[in-house]
């Protein structure tokens, strides 16, 4: 119940609701997504990508995040001959700025609904001015 309030977890899901998860756990900070297709530019390979993301913290900021993506590369014609390795790509960066961006604008709105309510509680007349 407390990970739908947290705006980068919400946001996470959201970006990466397109494949599913073998892992997603609020309270472990981490959501592993299943093995999926990639592009493969070799014609007799198979190319699947795997997604992690780690929360550092709980405040939308670059650093809050770390993903990282993995890619299993296995031959077409042979039996379990695969390699997995951990791969640097601008996908990893485009990811994060879609989650951040996600968050942020979730938190807009949380803000927003929060400000509403409150002027509902309290007439314009009983605010306490603050200096």
């Amino acid at each position: 119940d407390f990970a739908s309030s947290h705006e980068l977890w919400r946001a996470s899901i959201d970006i990466l609701d397109f494949v599913p998860f073998t892992n997603a756990s609020y309270s472990g900070g981490i959501i592993i997504t299943d093995w999926f297709s990639g592009n493969s530019k070799v014609e007799n390979e198979k190319r699947m990508l795997k997604i992690t993301v780690r929360f550092l913290s709980n405040q939308i900021r670059a650093d809050a995040l770390k993903i990282n993506i993995h890619e299993k590369i296995c031959k077409l014609n042979t039996v379990n001959d695969c390699n997995v390795n951990k791969i640097s790509s601008n996908l990893e960066n485009e990811i994060k700025l879609a989650i951040l961006k996600k968050a942020a604008l979730l938190q807009k709105g949380l803000f927003k609904k929060e400000a509403e309510e409150y002027r509902k509680e309290k007439p314009a007349g009983h605010r306490a001015v603050v200096n």
